[in-house]
């Protein structure tokens, strides 16, 4: 996978990753499995008092595995392809958006996505033109 591409699926990644965990509070009525993720609930999966340690996000983009730390301060950390690659970010919650910047990925461009849910505690990220991204499951720390 060239360089470019490489940091896309990452960059992907590293966006998709940053909604939810277990034991986060209830969806919103009407945010069923399928549904996008509005401000208020990932505000929610972010801010609250229960994330202190923050959340573990376990995913996959284009056959490339990768966990994901967010803490409550904004940093992100990186492990893919079984720890071949490692990155370091922020991220930052943008309305009903999630944007983040890393270390090396992108040259540290900030990507903005949107969230949709799948299922209990699973996502997948959408970009702008609509395209669907890393599939993911949320998880304490």
């Amino acid at each position: 996978m060239s360089g470019h591409i490489a940091g896309r699926v990452l960059a992907i990644a590293a966006a998709a990753a940053l909604a939810g965990c277990a034991g986060r509070p209830a969806p919103p009525a009407g945010a069923a499995a399928g549904g996008p993720i509005g401000a208020t609930e990932l505000r929610a999966l972010y801010a609250t008092a229960h994330r202190e340690d923050g959340v573990v996000l376990h995913g996959a983009h284009a056959g490339a595995r990768w966990t994901k730390w967010a803490r409550p301060d904004g940093s992100l950390e990186l492990s893919a392809a079984h720890g071949l690659f490692a990155d370091t970010g922020r991220y930052v919650l943008k309305g009903d958006q999630i944007c983040s910047s890393w270390s090396q990925i992108d040259d540290g461009r900030q990507i903005c996505m949107r969230l949709r849910r799948t299922g209990p505690d699973t996502y997948v990220s959408v970009e702008a033109n609509g395209n669907e991204g890393s599939r993911f499951k949320v998880g304490p720390p």
